[in-house]
């Protein structure tokens, strides 16, 4: 199972490379995980277009919590895939989680990191505020710039991992989900 875990975490890598490669695009196929669904979160929020809901999903499958899979999509208004990422359980887990967790401890912060996972806190409109400035070290500036133009455009940040700060946003002129700024 742990070599199951290091092929899953260098995908990952090469997919977050790919995407950088790619100007920031981020995956928008449908990820099929099979097994149980153990637990799965969803809200509607506008997301590509600010007067209309998007289906924001994820869920956790697999035997148990800590050795699941999450995946987690964006579906549009109109039915599309936007986006969609999975990734170990595992990845939930951040600075916040307690200094050597029980195992009870650990499912527990992996769950509640699910349940919170949309809080409206996560979601930012517009998605590029004036007081931001652009750094070259965490996003492409050709993408930050057409989102920081886009006044309506809404942000999304998660955290995969301890440093592992993602903000995404939907790209109208290029139709799909950008990468605007990923950090720590």
């Amino acid at each position: 199972m742990r070599n199951f875990l290091v092929i899953c975490s260098c995908i990952l890598l090469l997919a977050c490379s790919a995407a950088e490669q790619d100007g920031g695009q981020v995956g928008s196929e449908t990820i099929e995980v099979s097994g149980t669904v153990l637990t799965s979160n969803m809200v509607l929020h506008p997301f590509s277009d600010p007067a209309k809901q998007d289906t924001f999903r994820i869920k956790l499958v697999g035997d148990s919590i800590h050795m699941a899979m999450a995946t987690f999509e964006i579906v549009g208004h109109d039915g599309r895939v936007l986006y969609s990422e999975s990734f170990s359980a595992n990845y939930l887990l951040n600075y916040d989680t307690p200094l050597n967790p029980t195992p009870t401890q650990r499912d527990e912060f992996i769950l509640n990191r699910i349940d919170t996972f949309f809080d409206e806190a996560n979601f930012k409109v517009p998605a590029i505020t004036a007081d931001m400035t652009f750094d070259s070290n965490y996003g492409n500036e050709a993408i930050w710039e057409e989102i920081e133009a886009d006044e309506t455009a809404i942000g999304f940040y998660y955290l995969i991992g301890k440093e592992d700060g993602r903000w995404i946003a939907y790209s109208k002129p290029q139709q799909k989900v950008v990468l605007y700024f990923n950090c720590c």
